[in-house]
């Protein structure tokens, strides 16, 4: 199996290279991620411009790119044959409407345009202790073992967000399947001197009962079919 592997938040980032420890042992990964952080990007692609490749190790190259245009040229230049595309794992939660927003999620989104299935990681966190991305390594792959055996239609790709675990918790949390959750974020600015600054709480935004924002927030590992429109 072929895998390309990408994400938001830079080549060197720490949930990439737990991404690439979590498939090691279940396919052959090739890394094209961009080589400065892009988080937030949504589905920015550069066509006005060249964009340079530079391997930084073996099997692992940076782009100087969007996440949507590094799974261009790794799916059509370096990896045509890549039976998936995996993006993340993103250092924040990806849930709801943030797939509209998310590089992470566009990455995936881009291989499904070009004939590929993906699944898009993101771990979600409070900001009040480091990430365990040991312990995401470990849900990345229970997921993966999970969903790779799944066929997808076409048009359709996997948002997968890992809960932020408790330091004192022992168990595994549960792979939930459920559906996107579209409620709008809390859009509350302050407004300072002129000019308008964001203040609202990712954590305290509303959600659906049952939908993935409030399984992840509950503790469980929220796992979504998302479908492009027109797809089946």
């Amino acid at each position: 199996m072929k895998l390309l592997l990408t994400n938001d938040d830079g080549i060197h980032a720490d949930g990439l290279a737990a991404l690439e420890r979590a498939v090691s042992g279940w396919g052959t990964a090739t890394v094209v991620a961009p080589n400065e952080p892009y988080s937030g990007c949504g589905h920015t692609v550069n066509v006005f411009r060249p964009l340079s490749l530079t391997e930084v190790a073996p099997g692992r190259l940076a782009l100087d790119g969007s996440p949507a245009d590094c799974t261009r040229i790794g799916a059509t230049q370096i990896l045509p044959d890549a039976t998936w595309v995996l993006s993340g794992i993103n250092e924040g939660g990806n849930l709801g409407i943030d797939v509209y927003m998310s590089g992470t999620v566009a990455a995936v989104r881009e291989a499904v345009l070009l004939g590929k299935p993906g699944i898009a990681f993101s771990q979600y966190h409070r900001g009040i202790v480091a990430i365990d991305w040991a312990a995401a390594e470990v849900m990345a792959r229970r997921v993966l073992e999970l969903l790779a055996p799944q066929p997808l239609p076409p048009g359709a790709y996997w948002n997968v967000n890992f809960p932020a675990l408790d330091d004192d918790s022992a168990a595994e949390p549960e792979i939930v399947f459920c559906p996107l959750d579209t409620s709008p974020h809390r859009l509350e600015y302050d407004c300072r001197e002129g000019s308008y600054h964001y203040v609202g709480s990712y954590h305290d935004r509303p959600r659906q009962p049952g939908h993935d924002i409030d399984v992840c927030f509950s503790g469980q590992i929220a796992v979504t079919k998302v479908v492009l429109e027109g797809g089946e």
